[in-house]
C-alpha cells in the first residue's frame, strides 16, 4: 500500500487526532479504575502517594497507578494508531517510519545522542540544576521492575511511533514541511511531560529534535526508539541507583 500526499491528514487533524490517542485511552482507564473503586469501596493502587510541586502547583500523584495505566494504554494507543491510518488508506510502513537501519545509522545516531547528553550535562552544571527531588521520588515510589518496562520500553516505543511516526509524516506533507515538522512535534512531545521540572524540559526538548532529525534522517522509528531506549535507561539507571 502506498500513501500520496492527498491521504494524509490535514496538520489541525493530525495534531488533534495525536492528541486523542494518547490522552483518551489513559483517561477511559482512570475512569474505570475510578467507577471499579467507588463499587468496590476499596483504593486498589493508591500505594504510596507523592506530593509534588509541579511548576508552581501543589498536587498529589500515586506513580505505581499512573505508570500501571500508562503501561495497559499502550496497545489501546497504537491499535487507535493503526485505525487512524487505515481509515486514509495510509500505508502503516511509510507512516510509522517501520524500516530497519543499518551499523551506521546507529553509530552516527549514537555519537549525536551523545553529544547532546554531554551539553544537557553541562547545562545543569553550569547552571547548578539538579534533578528535581519531586522527580526522583515519584521515580522510586514505584517497583523498580514497573518503572524500568515504563520508561525504558513502554515510553520510548508508544511515543516514538506516535510523535516521530504518525504525527510527523503526517505534518511533514503539509505546509510545515520536514523542519516545521521536526520542531512542532518535539513541543508537543514536550509538553505531554508537563510533569516534570522546567529545567528538565529544556532538555528534552533538544533530545526531542534529536529523535526528530534521525527519525526523518534514516527514515526509521525503529532507530529513534533505540536512541530513546538508550536516554531512557541511562536516566533511570541514574536515579534508582545513584541518586
Amino acid at each position: 500500500m502506498t500513501s500520496s500526499s492527498e491521504n494524509y491528514y490535514n496538520p489541525f487533524g493530525a495534531v488533534l487526532l495525536a492528541l486523542i490517542i494518547f490522552f483518551l485511552p489513559v483517561t477511559f482507564l482512570y475512569i474505570i479504575l475510578g467507577i471499579t473503586e467507588s463499587l468496590l469501596e476499596k483504593d486498589l493502587l493508591n500505594q504510596n502517594p507523592v506530593n509534588v510541586n509541579i511548576n508552581g502547583l501543589e498536587t498529589t500523584l500515586y506513580p505505581i497507578k499512573d505508570n500501571l495505566l500508562y503501561l495497559i494504554s499502550i496497545p489501546i494507543q497504537i491499535w487507535l494508531m493503526i485505525l487512524f491510518l487505515k481509515r486514509k488508506s495510509i500505508s502503516l510502513t511509510q507512516s510509522l517510519g517501520l524500516y530497519k537501519f543499518n551499523k551506521k545509522a546507529f553509530i552516527s545516531s549514537f555519537v549525536l545522542w551523545l553529544i547532546v547528553f554531554a551539553l544537557s550535562y553541562l547545562y545543569g552544571y553550569l547552571l547548578d540544576i539538579e534533578i528535581p527531588e519531586d522527580f526522583v521520588n515519584l521515580t522510586k515510589a514505584a517497583p523498580p521492575l514497573l518503572i524500568a518496562i515504563v520508561f525504558i520500553i513502554g515510553a520510548p516505543i508508544v511515543e516514538e511511533l506516535l510523535f516521530r511516526g504518525f504525527l510527523f509524516s503526517n505534518l511533514k506533507h503539509s505546509v510545515l514541511g520536514v523542519n516545521g515538522s521536526i520542531i512542532l512535534t518535539t513541543i508537543l512531545w514536550t509538553s505531554i511531560h508537563l510533569q516534570y521540572d522546567f529545567s528538565l524540559l529544556i532538555s528534552l526538548f533538544f533530545l526531542g529534535l534529536l529523535l526528530g532529525y534521525i527519525r526523518h534522517k534514516y527514515n526509521s522509528v525503529y532507530l529513534a526508539i533505540v536512541i530513546h531506549a538508550i536516554h531512557n535507561l541511562l536516566a533511570t539507571i541514574n536515579i534508582l541507583f545513584f541518586i
